[in-house]
């Protein structure tokens, strides 16, 4: 039998080589204890990796390095997870890796038994050499005195590893969650994490500190402990590992490793007291992300490690069709630290204690519903919030105003639109198609200007029935009269939106040499109003707030042919009172009618062209 070409080093190789087909159960095993080179790892993950093989038994050659999963365990993690993406192979980059835990444990039925065993050791707490306690004695920090995992500061310029520091390291680290456990429980009023029982060798919870990989920070566990809760929603008795030194990492040294530990420790709050709900996509895991971001940059402001994945929302947040996303998408690729300014949004325009408020509601329903009962709660609502949050991440980058928006916009990329086209001649349009709960930006050149159109369909209950449902839209420019419903701009053009239902969708069009909004005095909308296409009538209600309204339709002779009440509602933040058509189709003609409207606090009348 030919010799294995990595044979010499490798251990516990499975039954058959898949690279040549040969049988190697009947070859010797070397010493368990010997590391698996570092050239012969990489030609054989590019062997492994280039190869179109059945998938599980690439995952045994995966399985197979006992020693280096001890060693790099997440590493491994990361292997065994890239080989199941059947169809796709997704980027798991990412700082935490609390994203790769949650992804491993929620498909673990799809792996064979001794792929599941192995993911199983991977997530045992680490077996590390000593530990010590923070100085406010609640949390037990866990490290090695020598070898791969010794924790070290650093210093200098550019930063170096300082020798004999690992001492000074621990202690700082248990310092730096004692300031999280601070902010995010006493000031913040979150709910603690619950206790493992001893587990880590006390009642205090546990941190341990082990070498990552380059780009790992650190993750949230919680394999191997007592499930506290299960059913609709999961909860979890957890412990955090973060990086000996923050070396390697984007954000270096104790910065690092503070921000790290905000985050980390906000997954042990949610995962511990909050629970994973089990009954919509993905398990809303996109906003335990964003929030752990968000927490970074409030337990720590002036470290803005966050700034390095916003690109990913604000310009490239996209399908491969040039639609956005869903907002409550979750891929390992866009897992939702790029969003955490949604939480930014909501902290300055309904306070901080929104997010706390938010999280106590999820323990009786997952994440969007939740949010929609909070905001209606705080006078607004999960779309009407939705379509402004779009409307802010418009002025981010040069069109920053961090008076009325995001206090560090000016330091964001600006928001790149899905589709631009230049206006030439008389009319223009755009058309594409939306997810629920996503929005669109539609650039239109003109002469002097650029006016940059945001279409949000704030649909989130679709967003949890029927997430991957696009509904067709349309933009159209003109100088004059268009079709859709209609929205005169102060520039002079006239913009009109087609979609459908009309409730759905919020636009707003800004013009950026001005940098400032275009949209003009409200009319109603559709108009002309085409009885066939349009469902409902928009009519704006400026000045008037919630309550009941009537509506009067008259013929352009003052025949009245249909009245009736309406509530006045928000839409996009202005007061609108909507009419379903077929409330009165079989009561108009084609050709121009009035319509007057009763508020309790203003009286409105416009002209109305009703086509049939």
């Amino acid at each position: 039998m030919p010799e294995h070409p990595c044979l010499h080093r490798c251990i516990h190789f499975p039954t058959r080589c898949l690279s040549n087909g040969l049988l190697l159960s009947d070859r010797p095993l070397i010493d368990e204890r010997q590391a698996f080179p570092a050239p012969c790892k990489k030609t054989w993950i590019r062997r492994v990796s280039g190869m179109r093989v059945a998938v599980f038994a690439v995952l045994s050659l995966i399985m197979a390095v006992a020693a280096e999963a001890q060693q790099k365990p997440m590493e491994v993690l990361r292997e065994i997870l890239r080989e199941v993406q059947i169809g796709k192979r997704e980027d798991f980059g990412g700082k935490c890796g609390t994203t790769l835990i949650f992804e491993a444990r929620r498909r673990i039925q799809e792996f064979p038994e001794n792929v599941r065993t192995t993911i199983g050791q991977i997530l045992l707490r680490p077996n590390l050499h000593t530990s010590r306690l923070s100085p406010s004695g609640r949390f037990r920090i866990h490290y090695d005195t020598s070898g791969v995992n010794l924790p070290r500061m650093l210093a200098g310029t550019p930063l170096n590893p300082v020798l004999n520091s690992h001492e000074e390291y621990v202690d700082s680290v248990g310092a730096i969650f004692d300031q999280c456990w601070n902010v995010e429980i006493e000031l913040l009023g979150f709910s603690p994490p619950p206790s493992d029982g001893g587990s880590g060798g006390g009642a205090e919870y546990d941190v341990y500190i082990r070498d990552q990989p380059s780009d790992l920070f650190g993750f949230t566990s919680w394999d191997g402990e007592t499930q506290l809760e299960s059913g609709v929603r999961d909860r979890y008795v957890t412990f955090i590992e973060i990086d000996n030194d923050f070396f390697a990492q984007r954000t270096k040294g104790l910065d690092g490793a503070r921000v790290t530990a905000a985050h980390e420790f906000h997954h042990a709050l949610q995962i511990g007291s909050y629970g994973i709900w089990n009954t919509v996509p993905d398990n809303d895991f996109f906003f335990y992300e964003l929030t752990s971001v968000w927490i970074e940059e409030v337990v720590y402001d002036d470290i803005n490690d966050y700034y390095f994945d916003l690109p990913r929302f604000l310009q490239s947040f996209k399908d491969p069709s040039g639609q956005s996303h869903a907002f409550a998408t979750y891929t390992l690729a866009n897992s939702g630290y790029e969003r955490s300014i949604w939480n930014q949004y909501l902290e300055k325009r309904f306070g901080k204690d929104v997010i706390r408020r938010i999280w106590e509601e999820m323990r009786l329903q997952p994440a969007l519903k939740s949010m929609d009962v909070v905001l209606k709660n705080a006078g607004s609502s999960l779309r009407t919030a939705f379509a402004e949050f779009s409307a802010w991440n418009m002025f981010t980058g040069q069109r920053a105003d961090t008076l009325r928006y995001y206090e560090e916009g000016h330091l964001f990329p600006m928001i790149q639109p899905n589709v631009t086209a230049s206006f030439s001649g008389s009319s223009m349009f755009i058309q594409g198609e939306a997810y629920p709960l996503s929005v669109q930006y539609y650039a239109f050149t003109v002469p002097g200007d650029t006016i940059l159109a945001e279409v949000s369909n704030v649909n989130h209950e679709m967003a949890y029935t029927n997430p991957g449902q696009r509904s067709g839209i349309r933009l159209t420019l003109s100088r004059s009269e268009t079709n859709g419903a209609i929205q005169r701009l102060l520039n002079g053009f006239v913009m009109g939106f087609e979609g459908e239902p009309a409730e759905d969708w919020r636009t707003l069009y800004i013009g950026t040499a001005s940098e400032s909004g275009l949209n003009g005095r409200p009319v109603p909308s559709p108009n002309p109003l085409r009885i066939q296409d349009a469902t409902t009538l928009a009519l704006p209600a400026e000045g008037s707030l919630s309550g009941p309204a009537s509506v009067f339709i008259l013929t352009a002779t003052f025949d009245l042919v249909f009245s009736g009440s309406y509530p006045v509602a928000s839409v996009f933040g202005q007061a609108t009172v909507t009419v379903p058509t077929r409330d009165f189709a079989g009561k108009v003609s084609s050709g121009v009618h009035f319509i007057y409207l009763k508020t309790g606090q203003r009286e409105y009348r416009w002209k109305l062209a009703v086509i049939r």
